[in-house]
């Protein structure tokens, strides 16, 4: 696994970590502490996070797997903050100061520890002076709770207004954006990555490979056993599965065939070759899914194959 650094803070980490949607949902905590072994093994450290994931339960999971041996340490934990849970199936974001730390230390206790390695600010909230949430999570780097600071599903003008108003302030700077970014969702290749250049920040990339569809596996059909046929799953997958996406899909197939390698090989060594992108998360429900992943040889794409990808995209 390549390692970099997230944007032009100093944290070092792999170009592939794992996100936890489907912990304590649709994956067993077995499951999920083979997950991060083998991550481990495999020379990645990072691990996505949240109160909202697998209905509140996948914290749970990943406080378990930490307790059944993993050294902290060896984990870099990015922890969505201020994102609740409600019992009418809702999540609901409330960006106010008591959220927040209420969000991030209840989610510190839930893991068992004493700090996270990010914490992103979990969504935007318009109702928030962006004084009182700026200063809320700069105060999380000043107490310990967090080492790096960076915001996930913000709009490009809000994270500059941050970002400025942090760097104007002189107090902790953002390290990174948490976006949705892969081959068939392009957005964040506008003006967010202009932004994630002026301020140096990593992007950490959600979504990699579309809820599964890079892979080529919704070709022909949808597998009895995959997300778009899971009621709670199937919104992360249908929006991939029109007209245009299929098109983008059929040429990344044809691409791979070509070079001899696999659809998810080649969505990720473009995803990973974008500007100010720093690591794709993995959002594998089972371990041999994740295997599969990490095993991938994720070599640059010649120019030519990158650049009709892009124009096809």
């Amino acid at each position: 696994m390549k390692h970099t650094f997230l944007g032009s803070t100093g944290l070092r980490m792999g170009n592939l970590g794992l996100g936890t949607l489907t912990w304590g949902r649709d994956t067993e905590a077995s499951d999920a502490a083979q997950m991060v072994s083998t991550l481990l093994d495999h020379g990645g450290s990072t691990v996505d996070i949240s109160p909202v994931y697998g209905e509140g339960l996948a914290a749970q999971v990943l406080g378990s797997v930490l307790d059944g041996g993993v050294d902290r340490s060896e984990l870099t934990i990015v922890a969505h903050v201020g994102e609740f849970y409600h019992d009418d199936g809702a999540v609901r974001f409330n960006g106010g100061r008591g959220a927040i730390m209420d969000s991030l230390h209840g989610l510190l206790e839930t893991l068992g520890t004493t700090y996270v390695d990010v914490l992103h600010v979990g969504s935007a909230d318009p109702r928030i002076e962006m004084e009182e949430q700026v200063d809320t999570i700069a105060l999380a780097v000043s107490s310990g709770a967090t080492r790096y600071i960076g915001l996930a599903n913000h709009p490009a003008w809000k994270v500059a207004r941050i970002a400025q108003y942090l760097r104007d302030m002189r107090l902790p700077a953002l390290g990174s954006i948490g976006v949705e970014y892969s081959v068939l969702q392009r957005e964040p290749a506008g003006e967010l990555t202009d932004v994630a250049k002026e301020f140096g920040l990593g992007i950490l990339a959600q979504a990699p490979l579309a809820g599964g569809v890079l892979t080529g596996k919704y070709r022909h059909t949808i597998p009895a056993t995959s997300r778009a046929a899971t009621e709670h799953l199937s919104a992360t997958v249908n929006p991939y599965l029109t007209d245009k996406p299929r098109r983008t899909v059929e040429a990344i197939v044809k691409a791979a065939d070509g070079l001899a390698r696999t659809p998810a090989d080649v969505s990720l060594a473009w995803l990973l070759a974008q500007p100010q992108v720093t690591c794709a998360l993995i959002g594998a429900r089972t371990h041999a899914q994740l295997e599969q992943v990490l095993s991938l040889d994720i070599v640059d794409l010649p120019e030519p194959v990158r650049r009709v990808i892009t124009e096809i995209a």
